[in-house]
């Protein structure tokens, strides 16, 4: 993915949805891309009290434009349209055609299944745009971001969005590795044919690995790539402790061939949990 020229911020009109209107404000100076802000008016309400929702809503967005230096503002609209959340804003990226949907985090809770639900759960789930969650209010460019492949098409294209949102990271890109397991009393041909077989696997995530990296070399700076032995969930989490990046990077994807896209447990963990910004890209 080379840099954005348009994004999205979908906005509820709350503190997170201002700290995710201030990364897309820092990503639009960055790639000197078009910036949208929308709302969306939950259908069905009383005529009187939709109206004033529509109206407040559209007066608070053009407000915060109108705020802002002139120079921030070029490039920058906003829009307020009535219907499901969700859809309407996977709806109006595509209309817009957006590369990068911008969406503040849900209500913070310690337990990732409240995660389900959300208007952010179900844009990510169901859009095939890339899906920025922002839980900070940004101190620049991102500087570090911490990329959890598997080498799946989802894994993949969320490298390829966070290289086109943070050019000049830092980036770490983190594999998990589980080798078979031998149980009690296994015999020594046994052992030695499960050990070459957890090699010949080792050998091949690593050399389909540096393939990948191979075509990002020219263009990202010097990006790490660690096979660690692990669970995923453990290895990300002990990653994060230890890189400390500003965005966290991962793929999901679709789990029927209707396409009814379901988020796997592992993103649902880490959208709930990263304590920092994370991208979520659905093959």
């Amino acid at each position: 993915m080379s840099r954005i020229t348009r994004l999205l911020v979908a906005s509820d009109l709350t503190d997170r949805s201002q700290r995710a209107f201030e990364r897309g404000l820092e990503l639009k100076s960055e790639a000197g891309a078009s910036l949208t802000v929308l709302h969306a008016v939950e259908p069905g309400l009383l005529p009187a009290i939709g109206e004033k929702r529509y109206a407040d809503a559209e007066e608070f967005l053009h407000k915060q434009i109108a705020d802002l230096p002139e120079t921030k503002r070029a490039g920058l609209g906003s829009d307020v349209q009535v219907g499901e959340p969700f859809t309407t804003i996977i709806d109006e990226a595509h209309k817009l055609g957006a590369e990068l949907i911008v969406l503040g985090q849900p209500v913070k809770s310690g337990f990732k299944e409240l995660f389900t639900g959300t208007t952010t759960d179900r844009v990510v789930r169901f859009s095939d745009l890339p899906v920025l969650v922002v839980k900070e209010s940004p101190g620049g460019a991102y500087e570090r971001v911490l990329v959890a492949m598997d080498l799946s098409e989802g894994a993949v294209r969320a490298f390829e969005a966070s290289f086109g949102i943070a050019p000049d990271a830092q980036f770490l890109i983190v594999h998990a590795w589980h080798e078979a397991v031998m149980g009690f009393g296994t015999s020594d041909a046994a052992k030695r044919l499960t050990a070459r077989e957890n090699q010949r696997v080792r050998d091949l995530v690593e050399r389909k690995s540096k393939e990948f990296l191979s075509r990002f070399a020219p263009r990202a700076k010097s990006p790490q790539f660690e096979l660690i032995e692990g669970s995923p969930e453990a290895v990300i989490r002990d990653q994060i402790a230890r890189f400390e990046p500003d965005l966290l990077a991962m793929g999901t994807h679709a789990r029927s061939p209707l396409k009814v896209a379901t988020l796997g447990s592992l993103a649902r963990e880490f959208l709930a949990q990263a304590p920092c910004d994370v991208l979520v890209v659905r093959a």
